[in-house]
């Protein structure tokens, strides 16, 4: 395979969790031509990727719903959601699933994968356009809104939010605004805090949704 499709960063190894035969074992063969991909692990079910943890097995894992929603009880290392693009009322559900990133069954190619593994590794969080599209039509709804309170943010907040927004991650965020990658952390950690939200995909939609940033 094209040393294009290599994974910036050092060798890792991925476990796959998906329940569609087909699909798991295309992953399995994309990941397998990948240079930086040391190891592809098929599991069956969340206890046996846990057992896999166990033994320092998988640095990231791929996962497809409905083997997702388990996640929510526990984040068990770097983790790429499968979005299923066909059905649009469940696009929104998937955001509320913790990942460092999500991407496309109907557009899956090596090259995508690939390039979700990277972009995820530098702490951004690639989205498929459609799962975008609609968390911002749901921002839209003026019923909807975060926790309905209203939130106040200082200025270095309101710059670091909407960067995050755009998929920045911590490292890139201090670049930005010129400060530690700790200032960056702790800058994050307070938005999370006062957007009541568990991740920074939650704290995006609630900022979206409150109307904090300009997402257009």
């Amino acid at each position: 395979m094209d040393s294009s499709l290599d994974v910036v960063g050092d060798a890792i190894s991925v476990a796959i969790l998906v329940h569609n035969e087909v699909l798991g074992r295309g992953i399995e063969a994309i990941l397998d031509g990948v240079p930086d991909v040391k190891m592809v692990y098929r599991c069956g079910s969340p206890e046996e990727y846990a057992e896999l943890l166990g033994i320092g097995g998988a640095d990231c894992l791929v996962v497809a719903v409905p083997a997702a929603p388990w996640l929510a009880a526990g984040r068990p290392g770097r983790v790429i959601v499968l979005v299923d693009e066909a059905s649009t009322a469940e696009l929104v559900r998937y955001a509320s699933i913790p990942a460092d990133g999500y991407v496309s069954q109907q557009h899956l190619s090596a090259e995508l994968l690939v390039d979700t593994l990277r972009r995820s590794r530098r702490g951004e969080l690639p989205m498929p356009p459609a799962l975008t599209q609609a968390l911002l039509a749901q921002a839209d709804d003026p019923g909807l809104g975060a926790h309905g309170c209203t939130v106040s943010l200082t200025v270095r907040e309101t710059e670091a939010l909407t960067l995050l927004v755009e998929g920045l991650s911590n490292k890139q965020i201090a670049r930005r605004l010129a400060i530690s990658s700790h200032g960056a952390k702790r800058l994050v950690a307070s938005i999370m805090l006062k957007l009541h939200s568990p991740n920074r995909t939650t704290a995006a939609i609630n900022a979206i949704r409150a109307g904090l940033v300009d997402a257009r």
